[in-house]
Order: C-alpha cells, then structure tokens, then sequence
C-alpha cells in the first residue's frame, strides 16, 4: 500500500469485496457489498465515500462502483495477502478450510509483505519437495500431526 492510503481492516476488506465482484463480472453496488460483507447500509455508504476520497474507487450514488488503479492495486495486494495465508494454512498446516478462510480473513490486515513473500516461498519450496518423490516436509509435518493427535490427552468434555 502506498503511503498516504493507510487504510482500516474494515476499508481493506471493503476494496477486498469490491475487488472480488468485480473480477465476478458482477457489476458492483452498496446491495451487494451490504450482503457479501454483512454490513449495513449506512456503513457502506461511509465506506465507500472514505474510499472515494482516497481515490481507490469511483462511486456515485445509484451507480455501479469500480476500482481505480490505485484501488486496483491495493485490492490485489490484500487479496493476495488473504489466499496466500489461506493457502500456507490449508496445504502446510493442514488447516480445514473454513479455519484457514476465517483465520486469513483476520490476519491478511496485519501480515507484512515481508512475511507474505516468505510464506510464499516456504509453499513453494514445500511443493517441488513433495514432487521430489521422497516425503517432503509438508507430509512429514502431517505425520507428525497425526502423531501429536494419537498421543494428546482426551479432550474434557462438559462436567457431569
């Protein structure tokens, strides 16, 4: 993100949706993000004029909302924030899907483009280990998840 355009989890999230529907082929309204982002009304309409005064986004009331470059850019680097943990939590640490998305969705809003880049590459460097045909470090780390799971206490359940 480019200095001057700090923006809040909740405005990175609204540029996120913005973002998604577009590449949806949807045209993009306050109905939609008010349904995708379980908002209200009046908070998209703060956003999206927060938004436009940063120039992330062209918004006129009743009219469709589209990013500008700026806009673009920043969506996609949020973006690519959010699949990038998702991914590292589902194929390195076996996280089920909906805890990876959620957690991602927490997180994309505070991970450095530094740590970012290292994830990235650590999924990487994981993936062409498995394809070496030997167990690779992502298998080796599910065994030993498996392990963990067989040897761990059981969990308590509610008192009787």
């Amino acid at each position: 993100m480019t200095a001057g355009t700090s923006l809040s989890s909740s405005l990175e999230d609204y540029l996120e949706a913005i973002y998604l529907q577009g590449l949806a082929g949807v045209p993009v309204r306050p109905k939609e993000l008010i349904t995708r982002l379980g908002v209200t009304g009046p908070s998209v309409t703060e956003a999206l004029h927060v938004l436009t005064e940063k120039k992330l986004i062209n918004y006129i009331p009743y009219g469709p909302i589209t990013l500008t470059s700026n806009g673009e850019t920043a969506a996609r680097e949020i973006y690519h924030r959010h699949e990038t943990l998702k991914r590292f939590f589902i194929e390195i640490l076996g996280v089920e899907e909906e805890l990876a998305e959620e957690s991602a969705c927490k997180l994309e809003h505070s991970t450095s483009t530094n740590l970012i880049r290292r994830l990235v590459l650590y999924t990487r460097f994981a993936r062409e280990d498995l394809g070496s045909g030997q167990l690779g470090v992502a298998e080796r780390f599910q065994q030993y998840l498996q392990q963990q799971k067989r040897c761990a206490p059981p969990e308590k359940g509610p008192a009787s």
